[in-house]
């Protein structure tokens, strides 16, 4: 069971003068952040988040080495203000931490964190998804801030009775076909919109723009040296155009992902489609339990995009560098990876593990039989690399605030204007 204690700045305040030192020495494992005796007792501070499914294999990784122990601490209201705090006064940050795919990009600071790198694993790339590696090291690749924890490729839900009673085909290998690219993706919501008179997805920004933008390039809303693109960058503007299109042509349910009338949508089929990486599925279940059997998954538009996964990071603060380390390769090997997989559904950033039994035979009766086993890991090999070195989710959130606006009949080119200007100007403090 996940340890659930809460952290302050006080529990870490004395870890002040030997984490000072660790700042100011050299970024050499072998010289700073080390322990001087291998099997010395050694504790660990793992500031973690619920939702990893780590936890089980906390226990094994203290039951094989005796003299670590894992000190778990839960905070997910104050987690990310918590280390930015620690990290920003030289004091009271972890030895290991875990941040969020949208997070890491504002953390990446070479003076905040041990380059990983330095410890060797840059020979564990060859393990991983590219497109999350990526996502965890400095544009040039030179600076290894975090390891993958789990992925999130994204498929297509779909409404079987809403495809029937269009006339479209349910197959879910003809579905897919029949949505290969975004423009097809319209085509098949004004279809269903005429012969149902339901919308196609959620909302404009669930529902389009943010699973289209993330196949805009791995550079979109800023370029690789941290300049501002958004007004410039062609991709941008073209998933912010074919949101605010689906939701002229009234292709949108205006339930965006969360929301209580999404859950009630999920239920009663307000709306035909829904993108959805491995762990909504989960959602959907404990949100719409009447709807087993009435959505099946196909392959989404335009390949696929990545929706959550984490990374563990080490704090330069650590006094225990190496063996955060040692942990860390530990605990998100692919075999640990897989193990958390077949326990608690977390999805592997490990690809080697794909061909297991525990994919290839895994199907999901709740969607229909589909074979989730199949189509994620299709996915997954599918998804692009995209901007991870910036504060994309800021400019996100604004646009998830934005776009609502412009369905309810807001014009988009003023709204896109105005929302450039707020992105700029909000940077700019």
């Amino acid at each position: 069971m996940r340890m659930k204690q809460p952290f302050t700045m006080l529990l870490a305040a004395g870890l002040l003068a030997g984490s000072l030192a660790a700042c100011s020495s050299s970024n050499d494992p072998s010289t700073s952040g080390t322990s001087e005796n291998a099997n010395s007792p050694i504790k660990l501070t793992y500031w973690n988040t619920n939702g990893p499914g780590l936890d089980g294999l906390i226990k094994q990784y203290q039951e094989e080495n005796k003299n670590i122990t894992l000190d778990v601490q839960i905070d997910e209201a104050n987690h990310k203000q918590n280390l930015l705090t620690a990290l920003s006064a030289g004091s009271g940050a972890p030895d290991i931490v875990i941040l969020t795919v949208d997070d890491i990009p504002q953390f990446k600071k070479e003076d905040y964190f041990y380059n990983l790198k330095d410890f060797g694993a840059d020979a564990l790339q060859k393990d991983y998804l590219d497109s999350r590696w990526k996502q965890g090291t400095s544009a040039d690749g030179s600076f290894i801030f975090g390891i993958p924890t789990d992925s999130g490729p994204m498929a297509m839900m779909y409404r079987i009775e809403l495809f029937e009673q269009a006339g479209l085909p349910t197959d879910r290998d003809e579905v897919s076909k029949l949505v290969a690219t975004w423009d097809d993706y319209f085509k098949l919501g004004m279809t269903i919109k005429e012969k149902t008179g339901k919308p196609l997805t959620t909302d404009a920004f669930f529902g389009a723009f943010l699973p289209k933008i993330q196949q805009g390039g791995e550079f979109t809303f800023f370029d690789k040296d941290g300049n501002l693109t958004m007004d410039m960058n062609p991709a941008v503007k073209e998933a912010w155009d074919f949101s605010a299109k689906l939701a002229q042509a009234g292709l949108t349910a205006q339930q965006p992902d969360f929301s209580n009338d999404w859950k009630v949508g999920l239920d009663t089929g307000d709306f035909a489609t829904m993108f959805a990486p491995p762990w909504m599925l989960g959602l959907v279940k404990q949100n719409a339990p009447n709807a087993k059997g009435k959505w099946d998954i196909a392959m989404m538009p335009g390949g696929s995009a990545n929706w959550g996964g984490s990374f563990l990071l080490i704090p330069k603060q650590s006094k225990h560098a190496k063996e955060a380390y040692a942990f860390i390769k530990w605990i998100l090997a692919p075999e640990q990876q897989l193990s958390v997989y077949e326990s608690n559904g977390n999805f592997p950033s490990t690809p080697g593990v794909y061909k297991d039994e525990a994919f290839t035979a895994k199907k999901d009766d709740f969607f229909n039989g589909a074979p989730v086993g199949e189509i994620y890991p299709k996915a997954a090999e599918q998804v692009t690399l995209m901007d991870s070195i910036n504060n994309w989710s800021t400019i996100t959130n604004e646009i998830g605030q934005q776009l609502p606006n412009v369905e309810k009949g807001a014009d988009p080119e003023q709204t896109w204007t105005e929302l450039v200007s707020k992105v700029k100007s909000t940077l700019a403090r």
